[in-house]
C-alpha cells in the first residue's frame, strides 16, 4: 500500500498549520515562491539545502523530510497479520482510499469494528467468515469517510457505538480518557487525539498474548510518514502526535486511517512530524 502523503502533503500541511503563507516560507528558504508551489503541489524536489531550510522553517524533522523527498522510506512489513484475530480493510472513496479495523477475541468470541469504512458488505463477509459477535463499533472522527457505514451495522449487529464527546453521534457512548472496554481477554482504552477534527480519539488495544505487541487505531491523527491536515487544530494535532502517539510502547502497531501500517519505533525515526 502507497504512503498517503507526499513532499508537497507534509510542507503545505504544516505551512498552512502554522498560518505561514507561501510568500513568507518561500522568503525565509531562499526559494521563489512559484518553485515552492510547485513542491507543494508534487511538480518539482527543492534541493537538499533547500529540504533542511524547510525543516527548520516548519518545525518538521529534516531526515524523514528528505527520506520522503527522495522515497528512501518504505514502511517495513508489521507483525499485524500474525496476531490472528485482527483484519484491515480497505474501501474507495473517491479518488483515495480509507481503511477501518476489526479485532476479535476467539475465546469469547466478542469483536469490534474500529471505524467502518465505506464497504458494508466486506465487513459483513469478514465477520461471517470469522464468526465472532460485533460488540462494539469505534469512531476515531465522524468525517463521511470513516462512518460510512455506521448505521449498517448497528442495524445489522445493534453494536454499541463509541465516540468522542466533541464529535457527538446519535446513540454512541460518550468516550473520555482512558475509558477502557473488554472484548474477552482483550482490552480497549480510549484517549483523545484531537487537531485533525475536535473530538479526535485513538483506541489502544492489548492482549494478544506474551511477547505480541498492542495496536492503536489512530485515525487520521498520523500516517506512516505524515499527518492528518490540521482542520481543527495545528497545534492540538502535533501534541496528539508527539505526546500521546509517539509516547507509545516502541512495539506498538499504528493503525492508520490511510496509508500503510508502521509502528511507533518507525515513526520516530522515519515521520517529519516526529
Amino acid at each position: 500500500m502507497p504512503l498517503e502523503d507526499e513532499l508537497g502533503d507534509v510542507i503545505r500541511k504544516a505551512r498552512v498549520g502554522l498560518m505561514l503563507s507561501l510568500e513568507a516560507v518561500a522568503q525565509r528558504v531562499g526559494l521563489p515562491a512559484p518553485d515552492l508551489e510547485k513542491a507543494e503541489r508534487y511538480l518539482s524536489v527543492p534541493g537538499d539545502e533547500t529540504i533542511h531550510e524547510l525543516a527548520g522553517v516548519l518545525d518538521l524533522k529534516a531526515q524523514a523530510l528528505l527520506d520522503l523527498a527522495h522515497k528512501r522510506f518504505v514502511p517495513a512489513r508489521t507483525v499485524f497479520e500474525s496476531l490472528g484475530t485482527v483484519a484491515m480493510i480497505s474501501s474507495d472513496y473517491g479518488s483515495g482510499v480509507v481503511n477501518c479495523y476489526a479485532v476479535w477475541d476467539p475465546s469469547s468470541g466478542e469483536g469490534a469494528f474500529f471505524d467502518t469504512g465505506v464497504d458494508f458488505a466486506a465487513l459483513e463477509q469478514l465477520q461471517a467468515r470469522h464468526g465472532f459477535v460485533v460488540r462494539y463499533v469505534f469512531v476515531t472522527h465522524t468525517h463521511g469517510d470513516h462512518i460510512g457505514a455506521l448505521g449498517e451495522i448497528q442495524r445489522r449487529w445493534k453494536s454499541a457505538a463509541g465516540g468522542g464527546a466533541d464529535e457527538p453521534l446519535r446513540g454512541a457512548r460518550l468516550v473520555q480518557r482512558d475509558t477502557e472496554f473488554a472484548l474477552g481477554m482483550l482490552n480497549v482504552e480510549a484517549f483523545p487525539t484531537p487537531g485533525h477534527s475536535a473530538g479526535g480519539l485513538s483506541f489502544y488495544v492489548e492482549g494478544f498474548g506474551a511477547n505480541r505487541p498492542a495496536l492503536c487505531v489512530c485515525g487520521d491523527t498520523l500516517f506512516a510518514g505524515s499527518a492528518g491536515r490540521p482542520m481543527h487544530s495545528y497545534e492540538a494535532l502535533m501534541r496528539s502526535v508527539r505526546r500521546e502517539l509517539l509516547a507509545l510502547d516502541e512495539g506498538t502497531i499504528l493503525c492508520p486511517g490511510h496509508g500503510p501500517l508502521t509502528t511507533v519505533s518507525e515513526q520516530k525515526r522515519h515521520n517529519p512530524f516526529a
